[in-house]
């Protein structure tokens, strides 16, 4: 009977995490099996700033304090604009789901990989370049400058981690599965508080440390999500042409996506420019 229940468990799993479908049953009871865990996701990814907040407050002045809700500002709004573009990457994936066409999916997933390889190759080499613009542009405090630009510098360096880990979850996604990201993002919280800690309180890096902690989660949330990926059965076969650029499938992604992606980038410049008119009264 163990045995039994262990194997039923398993194809229970993997049946109903890996490609679980939403074109059949009760609408409500779908809904909420996929957006709950979507929605308790989204607020762990924001918490990442708030415990550094914490953290820092709890052993450093004012100035620290600064640089770390400064930077977290600037990240949050790198992440939500990555969360809006990886939508298409769902979309996509979950219409060949409804539509039972794996090529398809085979097809946005390689053409996702691509693109966002891209992306987050310009967006680091990009965010660097213009480091010292952007902690100006925020009007930040004289004392807070060498520690926000060190938060960033490391933070900025760690968007490849950013956007592998979103991608990832959309794809996820994208078959039906949010509680797999959630698991995801779960462990880089507890690794980032445990982080915060070490380098904050143990090594007084401030918010140098903070950056560190949350670079080093985000890495091993992306490592765990790999290795998760690489030992469930997805039913998906990529094949080296699914790598090639295909015109029609980025289409596909960018006109859902890039929508998104403005929409929640406008909503955080209006938090951006509220912190500006802050910093900028001292």
């Amino acid at each position: 009977p163990v045995i039994y229940w262990k194997v039923a468990f398993i194809h229970f799993e993997r049946t109903s995490c890996m490609e679980r479908n939403l074109t059949t049953g009760s609408i409500g009871k779908a809904v909420l099996v996929f957006s709950v865990p979507y929605l308790i996701t989204y607020f762990l990814q924001m918490f990442y700033g708030m415990a550094d907040l914490f953290i820092v407050g709890q052993y450093n002045g004012v100035d620290e304090i600064t640089a770390v809700a400064v930077g977290s500002q600037i990240m949050h709004m790198a992440t939500v604009m990555l969360v809006g573009l990886a939508m298409g990457t769902t979309v996509c994936i979950a219409r060949a789901v409804g539509a039972g066409d794996k090529e398809r999916i085979a097809q946005a997933v390689g053409n996702t990989s691509i693109l966002f390889f891209g992306v987050s190759l310009a967006a680091t080499i990009l965010t660097l370049l213009f480091l010292d613009s952007i902690v100006s542009l925020m009007a930040t405090p004289a004392a807070a400058i060498p520690g926000t630009t060190s938060y960033l510098f490391i933070c900025f360096l760690g968007i490849p981690f950013i956007t592998a880990y979103n991608v990832i979850s959309a794809m996820f996604r994208g078959l039906g599965d949010t509680k797999s990201p959630l698991y995801f993002v779960a462990v880089a919280c507890i690794l980032n508080i445990a982080l915060d800690y070490f380098f904050i309180g143990g090594m007084g890096l401030g918010a140098k440390g903070a950056a560190y902690a949350t670079v080093l989660a985000q890495a091993s949330s992306v490592l765990f999500s790999l290795i998760y990926v690489h030992l469930r059965d997805t039913g998906i076969t990529l094949k080296l042409s699914c790598l090639r650029p295909n015109h029609a499938v980025f289409r596909e992604l960018l006109r859902v996506g890039v929508p998104i992606c403005m929409q929640d980038a406008f909503i955080q410049i209006t938090f951006i420019i509220l912190t500006i008119i802050a910093n900028s009264r001292g």
